[in-house]
C-alpha cells in the first residue's frame, strides 16, 4: 500500500486540497475520508470519551457500535479481552488500531479499521494514520 508521499511522487496528486468544506462536521468527515482512502482502510471512527460517534468514514453502518466500544478499547486495563495473540485488536475479524488524543480538554478516541483481506502492516503505519487523524481534528476543532 503506497503512502501519501509515494502517491505524490508517482504523479497522482492528492484530492484532499480540492475537497474542502466550511462546515466543521463536513470538514472532519472529508479529512477522515482522505485518510481512509489514502491508507486503504475499511473505516476510521472517532468517538468522544462516552462512546458517541464524533465523525466517521466507512464502516458499513457499524460505526456507532465501534464508537461505543472505543473508550473500552482505548483503556489498556479494559481491552485485554479484545487482544489476539499478536496484540492487534480485532472486531468482527478486522484488525483495529486505536489511539486517544485530547482537544480542548476533551478526550477523543480514534480507530483505524483495516480491511479483512488487507495484508498485515506494521503498527508504525497504524500509528502514522492515527497521528494524522489526531492532528487534523486538533487543527480543525481549534478553529
Amino acid at each position: 500500500m503506497a503512502s501519501r508521499n509515494e502517491r505524490v511522487k508517482e504523479g497522482r496528486p492528492s484530492e484532499r486540497r480540492r475537497r474542502r468544506s466550511g462546515r466543521l462536521a463536513d470538514a472532519l468527515r472529508l479529512q477522515l475520508e482522505a485518510c481512509r482512502d489514502g491508507e486503504g482502510l475499511a473505516a476510521i471512527v472517532v468517538s468522544d470519551e462516552h462512546g458517541f460517534c464524533v465523525a466517521h468514514a466507512g464502516g458499513d453502518g457499524h460505526h456507532e457500535e465501534l464508537a461505543a466500544r472505543l473508550p473500552m478499547l482505548a483503556n489498556p486495563g479494559q481491552h485485554r479481552s479484545f487482544d489476539d495473540d499478536d496484540g492487534a485488536l480485532q472486531l468482527q475479524g478486522a484488525p483495529l488500531a486505536v489511539t486517544t488524543f485530547s482537544v480542548g480538554g476533551a478526550s477523543l478516541h480514534a480507530c483505524a479499521v483495516k480491511k479483512p483481506d488487507a495484508r498485515p502492516e506494521t503498527s508504525a503505519g497504524d500509528a502514522e494514520v492515527l497521528a494524522r487523524v489526531a492532528s487534523a481534528f486538533t487543527r480543525l476543532l481549534a478553529q
